[in-house]
C-alpha cells in the first residue's frame, strides 16, 4: 500500500462484514499518506448483486482490487470475473481488511515472524481449525514435490 501511494495507484477494498472495509480504508489513509482507496464494498451479496458490483468496481477504475471474501470464495470470484473487472491486479486477501479495521486481533509478533498467524486465527476461531489444518499439509506437499 505504501508503494501504491507513491505510484498514485488506486485500490479498491471488496469484502468483509458491512462497515469493515470503510474502517480499513480509514486506517489505510492514516498509515499510508497519499493512498487512494477508490471504493469499498462489503462481502455480503447474492449472485444477483454481482453485475452491479462488477460495474461499481469497473467505474472506480482501481489499479489493485483487494478481495476479502474468504478462501476459496475470493479466488473463485476473482477468477470468474477477471476479464470483466478490467483490473490489472486482483488479490484475495482473506482476513486482511478485518485486521486493518481492528475487528480481528493479530497474532503475537513471534507467531507472525514464524509464519504461524494462521494457527493463531485457528485458536481464536476454533470452527476454522479443520480448514486451517490443510495449510501445513499443503506446505509439506510443496516441499515433497521439490525433491
Amino acid at each position: 500500500m505504501a508503494e501504491a501511494a507513491k505510484r498514485g495507484q488506486r485500490i479498491y477494498f471488496f469484502g468483509s462484514a458491512p462497515g469493515v472495509a470503510e474502517k480499513a480504508k480509514a486506517k489505510a489513509e492514516q498509515l499510508y499518506p497519499g493512498i487512494e482507496v477508490c471504493g469499498v464494498r462489503n462481502g455480503f451479496f447474492k449472485e444477483s448483486d454481482e453485475p452491479a458490483i462488477i460495474e461499481e468496481i469497473k467505474a472506480a477504475k482501481p489499479h489493485i482490487l483487494l478481495a476479502a471474501l474468504g478462501v476459496p470464495k475470493q479466488e473463485k470470484w476473482l477468477w470468474k470475473y477477471k476479464d470483466e473487472l478490467q483490473v490489472p491486479v486482483s488479490i484475495g486477501v482473506g482476513g486482511t481488511l478485518d485486521v486493518m479495521a481492528g475487528v480481528m486481533k493479530r497474532a503475537p509478533r513471534w507467531m507472525q515472524k514464524a509464519k504461524l498467524e494462521w494457527l493463531f486465527r485457528g485458536m481464536l476461531q476454533p470452527k476454522r481449525a479443520g480448514r486451517l489444518m490443510a495449510l501445513p499439509k499443503f506446505v509439506l506437499k510443496v516441499h515433497a514435490s521439490r525433491r
